[in-house]
């Protein structure tokens, strides 16, 4: 794929993501704090999760891009890892939005009530996904190829720069159709909708 292509398709994916949790604004907080069910997540936690996992490769990669010596080039195209190129397709929701492979959350990436009180979660989500692009724009400079990214289980996996963008902003395609559900079932609870 060529590599300003991705970081184009990237991109917007980000914005609208960013513009998705900006609409999520418009809620009453109590609404995006509440569960759907005692052992669903609520809004404010699918996306606290998001927080903690993203955060992961967030970091490496603004690590990455900061580091003069970290090996990035800029090719015309960018060849995805094994690794990267399995975790990404097995993570990205089908066009009809569903998602094929679910997997256990790992403790580390439990959402902490403490984390979801207010906009801090939603706050901090926006900031994440905004430090995205702004990488993405370097990106278009030093490329995607080159440099590597501890995955989220550790220096057992390491993604090439283009997979640790594409890996978590495909977890979030999936999780920002959870908030969706979330609050849709949230509201039909809450409107007495729901037997």
């Amino acid at each position: 794929m060529g590599t300003q292509e991705l970081i184009n398709e990237l991109r917007s994916t980000l914005d609208h993501q960013l513009a998705r949790s900006e609409e999520l604004r418009s809620y009453p907080v109590v609404l995006l704090r509440t569960r759907p069910e005692p052992k669903r997540w609520s809004v404010m936690e699918v996306i606290e999760h998001m927080n903690l996992s993203s955060g992961v490769y967030y970091r490496g990669l603004r690590e990455l891009y900061t580091d003069p010596n970290s090996g990035l080039r800029l090719t015309p195209a960018f060849n995805p890892g094994r690794w990267g190129e399995m975790s990404t397709k097995a993570m990205r929701p089908g066009v009809d939005g569903k998602v094929s492979w679910k997997m256990r959350t790992m403790g580390m990436f439990e959402p902490r009530t403490k984390d979801t009180q207010g906009w801090t979660a939603l706050d901090g989500f926006q900031s994440m996904l905004r430090g995205f692009i702004e990488l993405l724009e370097i990106a278009k400079v030093r490329g995607l190829e080159g440099g590597k990214v501890t995955s989220s289980l550790g220096p057992i996996l390491r993604f090439k720069a283009g997979d640790a963008f594409r890996f978590p902003i495909a977890h979030q395609e999936r999780h920002m159709l959870q908030v969706d559900r979330t609050l849709a079932k949230v509201q039909e609870v809450l409107n007495g909708t729901v037997q």
